[in-house]
This record gives C-alpha cells, structure tokens and sequence, in this order.
C-alpha cells in the first residue's frame, strides 16, 4: 500500500454469513468484532467444515484490514451471522448485529468481503444502515460466475419444488412417463403409452392456452352452465354422429357437394348446442350478479348481451343451411336471398332490443350509483 497520508476516515471491514455456518458448524455467534476473534472463528469453522468457502471470507477480511490500516484513521474487522432459514429472517439478524457493531464502532463506511455468491441480497442491508466503501469479491475453487449460477439454479429448482401446480408439470409427467414406460415393458402393453401419451398432450396443451383455468372457472361448483354444457356436448355429439353415420368409407372420397350434405346431417343439433350453452352462460351471469347479495343489475345487462351473440349465431348458422340446401338444389337462389334477408333482419332485430335494454340497464345503474 502507499505511504501517502492518511484518509480521515473509520472504517469497518465486514464479512457477512448469511446462512450462519459459523453458528451451526462451529457454534459462534455474531457478531464477532475484532482482529483475533475473527481469525479465531476462521480457524474454527475451518476445523470444523474445510471445504466452506466462508472460512478463506474471514481470513480474507482480516488480511483486508491488515493493509488498510496504514491508510485511514481508524479499522475494524467483523463478522456477521444470518439464519439457516435465509431470506427475511437471516438478512433482518444481519440487519441487527450490523447496528451493534455501528454503535461501539461508529465507521464512516464498509468494506464489505464477498465471495460473490449472494450480494445483490447482502448490499440493500448494509446500505439501509452504512455506506459502503468497497466490495472485495474472494474466488474460492472455482469461477464466480459457476457459483453464481449454480445458486440460481439451486433457488430456481426450490421454488419449483415448492409450487405444487409447476412441480407437476415439471417433474409430475416425466415421472408418470418412466412408470407408464416401465409397466408397458413389463407387460408387454405398449398400446397403455398412446393413451398416457394423449393425456399428456392434452394436459400440456390446456395449461399452455389456460384451458384448464377456463375450464375450472365454467365448471365451478353451484354453476347452472355445468348441466347446459353437457347438455350442448350430447347435442353435438349427435350433429357429428350423424355426418359420421353419412360419411363415405374413404374421406379422400369427399368433395364439396358432399361437405355440403354432411353438414345438412348435423343440423340442426350443432345450432341447438350452441343455444343450449349460452343459455347457460346467461343463467349463471343473471343468478350470479342478481342474487340476494348482489342488487346490481349487471347480471342482466349480460344476459342481453348473451342474447345478442346467440341471434347473431343463429342468424349465420341459418343462412349457411340454407345456402347448403341450395348448393344440393333443395331450394332456388330467389328463396336463399329470401332467407338471407329474414336472417339479417331477425340477427338486426335481435341485436336493437338487447342494446337497448343493455343501455337502459346501465342508465339505471349510473342514476342508482350518483
């Protein structure tokens, strides 16, 4: 170090163990102010763990304060413990010992000693209580950037095995994939992997697009719309079944004449579904916002809206029919324009009440509120 004048200054050199190994492997606990204690609870924690690398932090920060002391007024050395338990609880302890320190000891500043594994957790402490001056980062055995990633890693992994629902996906399936695997081997049943595989697909799928929320959210228990479901579900189930009872042997067979008569099967049970399953949306939204806990009138207002959409979907599944009967020659053009015209006026008719009552609605509630 230079000989040049000394910097008008106290300063305190400070290693931090926020997990507390000097505590629970050596049995000291902090703070350990001063040279020779420090380098003690050094060769202690060594004896007791060699390979930590919070041993080669201590006699660093004693080596620190040996060729800072020539340079400012005044120096100490300390060490401070955290908690097993890190987080609030070990950085609240640090938080403590650090003002104890700071009162017999009243530095301008810290050098805070670091192998760099946990700074950006350490920093906002010290700064919340002192300045600090320097951050001296030991490398111990191996690169700091191996050991930063490797306590990413290890806290990425915790949270994940904390949470349930992502520890599922990610460990769940696989696991379920090696036991699927394992018992089709051994009962030579391999057919069991395409129905695992199927579900796994499925499972993947809805929590990648949020199926799986919507499909909680509409299925909740005291919901009417889980019976219209099913309901529009067995209504559909019919549709299709008959365009497959209608269908030739071989779909490469299939031209567009024959889309056209196979979608002629399904009706009118697809159109029927889709009623039945706004119907019970509608249902829900009224009995949900319109109960004894709930006078606002929303629960209407949405029911007029499920009102619109449903006219809108029937008016466009009609008029598809019917342009599907005139491909197949059933009616002429002038009684598919016929059709179209009631369509649109019975979709536009539909569409002028529900906003109006929808408007009217929420007139009502904008005077109820004011």
């Amino acid at each position: 170090m230079s000989n040049g004048k000394k910097m008008n200054k106290k300063v305190l050199v400070l290693s931090v163990d926020r997990d507390d190994d000097l505590g629970r492997k050596a049995g000291l606990k902090g703070p350990i102010i001063g040279r020779e204690k420090v380098l003690d609870a050094a060769v202690n924690l060594g004896l007791a763990d060699p390979s930590d690398s919070d041993t080669n932090v201590l006699f660093r920060a004693v080596k620190v304060r040996d060729e800072w002391e020539p340079q400012v007024k005044k120096i100490e050395v300390a060490a401070v413990t955290g908690d097993e338990k890190v987080g609030v609880a070990s950085d609240m302890k640090i938080g403590d010992q650090l003002s104890a320190i700071l009162k017999s000891f009243k530095a301008d500043g810290v050098i805070l000693v670091t192998d760099g594994r946990e700074d950006e957790f350490i920093e906002p402490v010290i700064r919340s209580k002192t300045e600090i001056i320097s951050i001296d980062r030991i490398i111990v055995q191996q690169s700091e950037e191996l050991e930063t990633t490797y306590f990413i890693l290890h806290e990425y992994l915790s949270n994940l095995m904390e949470d349930r629902r992502v520890s599922g996906l990610i460990f769940g399936l696989p696991g379920l994939w090696i036991m699927s695997l394992c018992i089709a081997y051994y009962f030579k049943q391999f057919k069991i992997l395409y129905i695992i595989g199927g579900f796994t697909g499925f499972y993947v799928f809805s929590k990648g697009f949020g199926i799986d929320k919507i499909l909680s959210e509409e299925f909740a228990p005291g919901k009417f719309s889980i019976f219209t479901y099913l309901a529009a579900l067995l209504l559909a189930f019919v549709g299709f079944f008959n365009i497959w009872e209608h269908a030739p042997s071989t779909w490469q067979d299939i031209q567009l004449l024959r889309i056209v008569q196979l979608y002629l099967y399904a009706n009118p049970w697809i159109p029927l579904a889709i009623f039945v399953a706004l119907a019970g949306k509608t249902i829900d939204a009224y009995a949900h916002e319109s109960d004894s806990r709930n006078e606002s009138p929303k629960g209407k207002s949405v029911m007029w809206y499920y009102l619109r959409v449903w006219g809108f979907a029937v008016s466009l599944l009609f008029m598809l029919y019917q342009a599907a009967n005139h491909v197949i020659g059933e009616i002429s053009f002038e009684e598919l324009y016929m059709t179209a015209i009631v369509a649109m006026f019975f979709a536009l008719a539909v569409w002028i009440i529900s906003y109006r009552q929808e408007s009217k609605i929420e007139k009502e509630e904008s005077a109820a509120k004011s």
